[in-house]
């Protein structure tokens, strides 16, 4: 299992071109849902701010995912491997992140080095397949790791900084349009040191413990 799991992580960590997009990263609650319905997981209460001129203006050929994600999932699949990943997904769909004025974390907004970086993923609710998306919750938020942006699951989400009166990892109601029942969505900071840090996760899919 670990053979497969360092292999999985090395071919997930290769850049993509920017209009290829794989079914299994593809956020499947975005895809296909006409533009303006899509819950694109933007926090209300902190949304993205539109890309700046020099980012509109710079071509991204290429697109991967945040390693710390990677990780994440590469560390819930080795606890669950046989949980369904039917709603999983780091990126939009072509419809929804097609464009420079695209705000959302499942969007390949951070430039570096030429290569656009996804900095979100949604993992799927599977108690049945042994993969409890509250435990995954719960355990993040009690770990406070410091690359997490926000977590939203079940109609609630949690910033890890202060937003308006909540203090930093307080939960409060999740007002977008998908409640987060069947998947949890987990963002990380747009910094380097955070978005690509493969150290482990704090992380549990069991609901031994608490859920949120």
């Amino acid at each position: 299992m670990a053979q497969s799991t360092a292999t999985e992580a090395a071919v997930e960590s290769v850049p993509r071109p920017i209009d290829s997009r794989p079914e299994s990263e593809v956020a499947q609650e975005i895809q296909n849902m006409p533009p303006g319905e899509a819950d694109m997981h933007d926090d209300p209460d902190a949304p993205n701010p539109p890309p700046s001129a020099a980012e509109s203006a710079e071509a991204v050929g290429e697109w991967r995912a945040a390693k710390s994600l990677l990780k994440l999932r590469n560390q819930v699949n080795a606890l669950a491997p046989g949980r369904s990943k039917a709603s999983d997904g780091t990126i939009g769909d072509q419809s929804h992140c097609g464009g420079a004025s695209s705000t959302s974390d499942h969007c390949a907004r951070i430039r570096d080095g030429g290569v656009g970086v996804v900095a979100a993923m949604d993992i799927t609710h599977d108690p049945a397949g042994g993969c409890d998306a509250g435990a995954i919750a719960a355990s993040i938020h009690a770990g406070r790791d410091g690359r997490v942006k926000y977590i939203i699951w079940n109609r609630r989400i949690a910033n890890s900084s202060a937003i308006g009166s909540s203090q930093p990892w307080a939960w409060r109601p999740y007002s977008g349009a998908n409640p987060h029942n069947r998947h949890v969505h987990i963002s990380v900071k747009p910094t380097k040191p955070e978005y690509d840090s493969e150290a482990a996760w704090s992380v549990s899919v069991t609901s031994t413990s608490p859920t949120v």
